[in-house]
């Protein structure tokens, strides 16, 4: 963005932390208290559900994607913000989570050399509803960060299904069956592919996603996520 047009769109509308919504200076992307808040996952983490060695929910289960990392877990601050950012019209959020999930790519996943990035669809009513695919800004806002290209729309949602985080943990892999496919199956085969999505639950939205691309030839599939749930808040909403 042109710097001058960038500074007069910030003196309309100022700066907002990406977790709480207070409004912070324009060199900032979160508040100060915010930051020093954020529920990072360290330690020894799982490549299979990205989280701590003791919150780790996969049990060895086996999954369609090769790997999955996220920057927080979906609790607090990060909590707050994904709703402003999903529910709110605070699409501008991507920038700071954009930027956090790249450093993740680049701190866990960076021995991959990917072909692509693209986000978990929406049906056009979500979106329509919605006014944008928020997935669709986080994918943008890595790619421009690591210079990974960034195609929109590979997957497609047929159809609308129930809110995974509405119904009960142990229908979520039924309720997403078959609803997702691939635009145009020349672009993932062969191809090692980055899959953003931004909560990660139980994990079902981005296996059906992955099965879809391994189905069509996909060489690789790794996943990144804004944020993952702790066992506890499991049934919680995304």
């Amino acid at each position: 963005m042109n710097k001058w047009f960038e500074t007069l769109i910030l003196s309309i509308f100022p700066r907002r932390c990406a977790c709480c919504g207070k409004t912070i200076d324009s060199s900032r992307m979160m508040c100060v208290d915010c930051e020093k808040e954020l529920p990072r996952i360290d330690g020894v983490i799982c490549r299979k559900c990205a989280r701590g060695k003791d919150e780790c929910m996969c049990k060895g289960s086996g999954n369609y994607y090769d790997s999955v990392a996220a920057p927080f877990y979906y609790e607090g601050c990060i909590r707050h913000g994904v709703h402003i950012f999903k529910f709110r019209n605070g699409f501008r959020n991507y920038e700071a989570y954009s930027l956090e999930m790249s450093e993740t790519v680049k701190e866990r996943l960076g021995n991959i050399n990917f072909d692509f990035i693209t986000e978990v669809p929406m049906t056009r009513k979500s979106r329509k509803k919605r006014g944008y695919n928020q997935c669709f800004y986080l994918a943008k806002g890595i790619s421009e960060h690591l210079g990974i290209e960034h195609k929109a729309d590979v997957l497609s949602k047929i159809y609308n299904t129930k809110i995974q985080h509405e119904i009960k943990y142990y229908l979520r892999k039924g309720n997403l069956t078959g609803v997702f496919d691939v635009t145009n199956p020349s672009d993932v085969e062969g191809k090692t592919i980055l899959l953003c999505d931004d909560i990660l639950t139980s994990g079902e939205t981005l296996n059906e996603c992955a099965k879809m691309l391994w189905l069509y030839g996909a060489k690789e599939i790794h996943c990144i996520t804004l944020a993952v749930t702790k066992r506890k808040m499991k049934t919680n909403k995304e």
